[in-house]
């Protein structure tokens, strides 16, 4: 995993459980701005502020580290985002879903 692919993997996550940078901010005791600047890889977290990401975010500190193509991971990334799909787009996904199944 690189550098910025931790950046990539702390916005997926941030995103997932639905809170904006500065919400992030407020649970993680991190100015918005510093968050925006680990996201973008402008500045690498420590490995202390990835466990404060990982406990404020309901994942496992592994997760930052886990290559995006990783099936369990994969899975997991699947059901945070039906997990957390508001009720009117539970339609939207089943239809995509059941179209992408039917192409393969």
């Amino acid at each position: 995993m690189t550098m910025s692919g931790l950046g990539s993997a702390l916005r997926r996550y941030r995103k997932l459980a639905g809170l904006t940078q500065a919400q992030l901010g407020e649970q993680s005791g991190f100015d918005p701005k510093t968050i925006s600047r680990f996201e973008t890889g402008t500045y690498t977290p420590s490995i202390d502020a990835l466990q404060v990401f990982a406990r404020v975010l309901g994942i496992k500190l592994k997760a930052f580290f886990a290559e995006p193509d990783d099936e369990e991971d994969q899975r997991a990334y699947l059901f945070g985002v039906v997990h957390n799909a508001a009720p009117k787009d539970l339609a939207k996904l089943i239809t995509a879903v059941n179209q992408a199944l039917a192409k393969a």
